[in-house]
């Protein structure tokens, strides 16, 4: 019994260890966007309350399919997983009243979405290549 919870704990400090290993969340937005972002204002966006950036662009959102970093930033912003957030997207979508975050498979893709889209703003792994795109979180 003694060793079972030993190797539990050790499991469990492995885990830890492993996460805190991990790449942080990077929020980007493109380089020409000079609005103030706190943590309120970019859940309004990613959740779709404000559509559009102070300086008038359309709030256009970037996600990453099937990446723990951004799913975890996902839920550090919105409160929700990966599967409630597009669940929330599609309602916003089919009713009218918002268009779903682009999704992209590879960080390099999205980041290049951001860069030139103005009004674009995308949750990537911090260990990507940043170059071109401004970090605000």
């Amino acid at each position: 019994m003694k060793a079972l919870i030993k190797s539990f704990v050790l499991a469990c400090i492995a885990s830890v260890s492993f996460s805190a290993l991990q790449a942080a969340p990077a929020v980007v937005v493109n380089p020409d966007n000079t609005d103030a972002v706190d943590s309120e204002t970019l859940t309004a966006y990613l959740i779709g309350k404000r559509k559009f950036w102070e300086g008038g662009s359309e709030v256009v959102i970037a996600v990453l399919k099937d990446d723990a970093d951004a799913n975890g930033a996902l839920e550090q912003f919105t409160k929700m997983n990966d599967s409630r957030f597009k669940s929330h997207w599609q309602r916003l979508a089919f009713s009218g009243r918002g268009t779903m975050p682009k999704q992209f498979s590879d960080p390099a893709a999205l980041v290049a979405f951001v860069k030139v889209n103005k009004g674009a703003i995308g949750l990537v792994s911090d260990s990507a290549d940043l170059s071109g795109v401004k970090k605000v979180n």
